[in-house]
């Protein structure tokens, strides 16, 4: 064959290998190819793939080397390159090291009879050495990818597993405020609070970028109360931590019930005494000195008697209705009676009680008669003690002092407004102040008498009959209690 046919038969060789070996994407198909690649140059009787390891040689098919084969493994690990040499036993040994950048990678051994290769399958075996190197190399590379995104997967399936145990909702933000993790109890709690409580977050992670790099907010939705955590991270991300502290807060509300009921006990014991102390001491008057006593003395004395009584009446009342409403078992007879009637009817028996205080009294009714179909004795008994609270409460400081009560027709409703300008109520007491036993701690208020549970029965009383109440009041100027009922 002359020179120019060789040349061609050789690069139609390479360009062979070249198209197998550029197929090949395991270390098994490398080692087939190899064989195939070998054998179709020279017979084979048997081979070794050897994977150095340290300073030893592992045969990849666990096949038993000889000390011959380990030597002369050895002698082309240092080498590196593709020799053929004679065997003891007869026949002779290709060595074949793949290395790549002097790093080896692997060593082929293959016994056959051939004693010697040309020139062309050397340079032909050094090019396949080179390119199988190369595979070689980027198959381990591509291995070792996939061993550590195992392992990454595996850690994050546990990291997974460990954010999902917690009980704690937990959500991470991007720069643009982009959710990019959440694990399964913020998913719950997205699931029942939805779009409030992510519009909540979002406007907090606005602040926090001014604010620094931790904040903490307490929100209440549905009656529960969340306490949640925001923090900055080192990559401009935003961790969100959300705690459902419902529990804590109940526990807190309780321990100060508690608290509360006993205030109450001790207040009513107070209460109850003072009108019974005054009872029992005219009354010892009137049976000690009853012949000193003067006609108008003597009614004077049976007034006093009188009003106290009613004093206490009205505080029995008042904490039987709280008791009868605490177990369900008050009662509601509607009526049809008339609005104005029994606003006039309240205004009146006040009156009296009002300009003994220094206080007037107002009232606003519409022309027209307005018809309602509620519980007559319990919307008197509303507006009574609104108005007495109203007179009670008053600013001894001002001197015109007054209460107004309003009644405004409003289609199939009927709003009452009772309106003062007594000592007000501070903004933070307005959402409590409706709470069973809740006074307002203030020494102006704590000059007046009573148990701070008529405004929970007033709200109790309103409700029970489909009614709202609210109220809106400045601290040093006076209080406004709405109170809307449907007229049917």
């Amino acid at each position: 064959m002359d020179s120019k046919n060789m040349i061609i038969e050789t690069y139609s060789k390479i360009s062979d290998l070249v198209m197998e070996v550029s197929s090949l994407n395991s270390l098994d198909q490398v080692e087939n190819s190899i064989h195939s690649i070998i054998n179709r140059l020279i017979p084979i009787k048997d081979e070794y793939f050897l994977k150095p390891q340290n300073d030893k040689y592992i045969e990849i098919n666990n096949k038993e080397l000889s000390e011959e084969i380990k030597d002369l493994a050895a002698w082309a690990a240092k080498s590196l390159k593709t020799s053929i040499f004679p065997l003891e036993n007869g026949g002779s040994a290709l060595i074949i090291p793949f290395s790549k950048s002097q790093r080896l990678l692997l060593i082929y051994v293959c016994e056959t009879e051939v004693e010697e290769i040309s020139n062309e399958i050397t340079l032909f075996l050094n090019i396949m050495s080179f390119l199988m190197a190369t595979i070689i190399e980027n198959l381990e590379l591509y291995e070792e990818i996939l061993e550590t995104n195992k392992i990454i997967e595996k850690n994050r399936d546990f990291l997974n597993q460990i954010l999902n145990s917690m009980i704690s909702g937990l959500a991470v933000y991007d720069k643009n405020y982009n959710i990019i993790f959440i694990n399964n109890n913020f998913k719950n709690l997205e699931d029942i609070y939805g779009e409030e409580l992510l519009g909540f977050i979002k406007n907090e992670l606005i602040k926090l970028e001014i604010i620094g790099e931790k904040l903490t907010k307490e929100l209440e939705l549905k009656d529960h109360f969340l306490s949640i955590d925001f923090l900055k991270t080192i990559d401009d991300n935003y961790l969100v931590i959300i705690t459902d502290i419902s529990g804590t807060k109940e526990l807190e509300r309780l321990r100060k019930l508690d608290q509360m009921k006993t205030e109450f006990l001790s207040m009513v014991s107070h209460e109850l005494r003072t009108p019974l102390a005054a009872i029992k001491a005219y009354s010892e008057s009137i049976v000690d000195s009853l012949e000193m006593l003067d006609t108008e003395t003597l009614k004077d004395f049976m007034e006093t008697i009188l009003n106290e009584a009613d004093h206490l009446q009205n505080l029995l009342d008042e904490i039987l209705d709280f008791s009868r409403l605490e177990m369900k078992t008050i009662n509601i007879k509607k009526e049809e009676f008339s609005i104005n009637e029994l606003i006039e009817e309240v205004y009146n028996s006040n009156k009296n009680k009002a300009e003994a205080n220094g206080v007037k009294l107002y009232k606003v009714l519409p022309k027209e008669n307005i018809i309602v179909k509620l519980d007559r004795t319990r919307v008197k008994q509303i507006l009574s003690n609104l108005i007495d609270n109203a007179i009670k409460y008053s600013d001894k400081r001002k001197d015109l002092k007054f209460v107004k009560i309003t009644l405004k027709n409003e289609g199939d409703k009927i709003l009452i407004l009772v309106e003062d300008n007594g000592i007000g109520i501070s903004k933070e007491h307005h959402e409590k102040i409706f709470e069973k036993f809740y006074r307002v701690d203030s020494s102006l208020t704590y000059e007046v008498s009573g148990t701070g549970i008529g405004l929970s029965v007033v709200k109790e009383l309103v409700e029970i009959q489909d009614g709202k109440i609210w109220l809106k009041s400045v601290e040093g100027k006076g209080t406004r209690f709405y109170i809307e009922f449907k007229k049917g």
